[in-house]
């Protein structure tokens, strides 16, 4: 029983001691109230993991510049509000206010819709994140048998509204930023998910509460490490950060596929990026460090604690390395990152085969 059945439940008794019944009316052989209450908490859990998703986002961006800053040596934001943490809603009003310009010749409803194909995966791959385990309840949106596969499926899509967008403006450094972009995404990708399958065969299950929950005695960080390089690597490049941002490559290609972008549109490019910083940070939480697993503390405040970790680890890397060549980035992908991730791929299978005691 998942926090959302129980959650529909209190609403549909709600909905009884009001005197909204619809017992007599069914639908496939359940009340219409029933019904009614499922999809009204539906619409809730989408709104919070959505707000909750930019509060990340906005205390993530905060910490960026106040650390960058102190990084480079100089003076963060300190005007607006205590200690500048209001700078980041002045500058969502600024963009807001801004004119939002589409180029002449760009094609205008892939050059629009781009952004939100960024932005809308990674706020939904918060849906399957186990953020901690109550009883029987997982605090967790939405909870089958094959969360792995849907967290996938939208972390290889967003991507993909980077290619669009460097595609529609036709502006060559947008083209450039694409074309770099999907380089990278297919000489990391193939690692990444080869690391993930191991992850899987190890823990029996497509499913990331059964992955976290086969993590209880032992973090899979220790049998992973060979994985867990591999996909740390991969997450680095799929967040185009230094030393991987060759596809937004500021001194190179002025802003790579978001060149032509202004106003709230750069800034859903903007968001996505630290959104998907975030998303990752609890990814590898949750597959390799046990996820809500720990002592003393409530596991949301251990998934919490280890997420905030790997954040500042990519600031880390952000603020202190330089970019590498597009030949490096590649040999880095398909010449190393990619047998690494084969060779941990047989080490889990012959472990799991080991543990299951066929042998």
């Amino acid at each position: 029983m998942t926090l959302f059945f129980f959650l529909m439940s209190i609403l549909y008794g709600i909905l009884k001691f009001l005197h909204i019944n619809f017992v007599p009316f069914t639908y496939a052989g359940y009340p219409i109230g029933l019904w009614i209450a499922y999809l009204i908490v539906a619409v809730v859990e989408v709104l919070l993991v959505f707000i909750i998703a930019m509060i990340v986002v906005v205390i993530l961006v905060y910490v960026f510049r106040k650390y960058m800053a102190d990084v480079q040596n100089r003076i963060g934001p300190n005007r607006v509000g205590k200690w500048g943490t209001l700078q980041l809603i002045a500058d969502v009003f600024k963009l807001i206010q801004k004119q939002d310009i589409t180029p002449k010749t760009a094609d205008r409803i892939a050059f629009r819709v781009a952004p939100y194909i960024v932005f809308t995966p990674v706020v939904l791959g918060f849906m399957v994140i186990p953020f901690g385990n109550v009883s029987i309840l997982n605090l967790m949106v939405v909870n089958f048998n094959y969360t792995i596969l849907f967290l996938v499926a939208f972390m290889t899509v967003a991507p993909v509204g980077e290619i669009i967008g460097g595609l529609s403006s036709h502006n060559k450094f947008s083209l450039y930023g694409a074309l770099r972009s999907a380089a990278q995404d297919m000489a990391y990708e193939v690692p990444m998910l080869i690391s993930l399958i191991s992850v899987v065969i190890l823990a029996g299950s497509y499913s990331a509460v059964d992955i976290v929950r086969a993590q209880h005695l032992i973090p899979f960080v220790i049998p992973e490490i060979l994985g867990f390089i591999v996909f740390f690597l991969a997450m680095i490049a799929r967040q185009s950060i230094p030393p991987f941002d060759l596809p937004e490559s500021g001194s190179e290609l002025v802003s790579g596929f978001s060149t032509e972008y202004s106003g709230m549109r750069y800034g859903i490019f903007y968001m996505a990026n630290f959104g998907f910083m975030a998303l990752a940070s609890f990814v590898i939480a949750v597959m390799y460090f046990g996820g809500w697993e720990g002592p003393v503390f409530p596991g949301t405040v251990w998934l919490i604690i280890k997420g905030a970790i790997f954040m500042i680890i990519f600031l880390l890397v952000w603020v202190s390395l330089g970019r590498v060549r597009v030949d490096q980035l590649l040999n880095l992908g398909w010449k190393y990152l990619l047998p690494i991730s084969i060779v941990n791929l047989l080490i889990s299978s012959a472990l799991a085969i080991y543990l299951t005691g066929v042998f």
